[in-house]
């Protein structure tokens, strides 16, 4: 009897060992916790440099954007408080002197911008060289939200300055139509 419960024992034992145990591959992990940041962000400062054939020279074109804390500063619909930025373009001449040197703000712009959220909510995102045109140099440039997460949100403005230093502004109506064979020339002056 001993002898048999034993062989059962060891049998059982054998059984028991020749059973897959399942493992769990899944590993679970809590989500990760969103820092609460409690004074106002900057974006990230760039500045850009090409130089251009114009008029029939090389003219060097710089763009540097900075936060500015003298600046008023705006609030996401999250909370979130953020620097606007301060935009320097800088167009110069073959032999260095400056056809335009001058700062922009959102300020510049607000009259294009209306009455949407951006407008209240956003910051200027930037001033990116475009082309040369007839009409002179085209610029890029665009209002909108700050937040990474809602970058899509930005009113586009196309900004053309001229042999004098004559800008005018208008708003950048081609993304929304999606017709690329409009030109930045096309548009009325406007100047600033």
């Amino acid at each position: 009897m001993k002898h048999t419960l034993f062989v059962l024992i060891v049998a059982l034992l054998a059984l028991a060992s020749c059973k897959q145990e399942q493992k769990k591959e899944d590993i679970i992990v809590p989500p990760p916790v969103k820092e609460k940041v409690t004074g106002p962000l900057e974006m990230k400062p760039t500045r850009q440099q090409r130089t251009v054939e114009w008029l029939g020279s090389q003219y060097l074109v710089t763009i540097e954007r900075k936060s500015s804390h003298d600046l008023p500063k705006v609030t996401d619909d999250s909370g979130q408080t953020f620097y606007d930025n301060a935009i320097t373009l800088r167009i110069q001449r073959p032999d260095s002197s400056d056809v335009l040197n001058r700062t922009f703000t959102k300020a510049a712009f607000s009259s294009y911008l209306g009455s949407s959220a951006v407008a209240d909510k956003g910051v200027l995102l930037g001033i990116v060289f475009d082309k040369v045109t007839p009409a002179g140099l085209v610029f890029a440039t665009s209002v909108g939200s700050p937040d990474e997460t809602t970058s899509d949100e930005f009113i586009p403005l196309v900004m053309t300055i001229d042999r004098n230093a004559g800008i005018s502004i208008k708003l950048d109506t081609r993304m929304d139509s999606g017709n690329d064979n409009a030109a930045a020339d096309d548009y009325d002056d406007d100047g600033v």
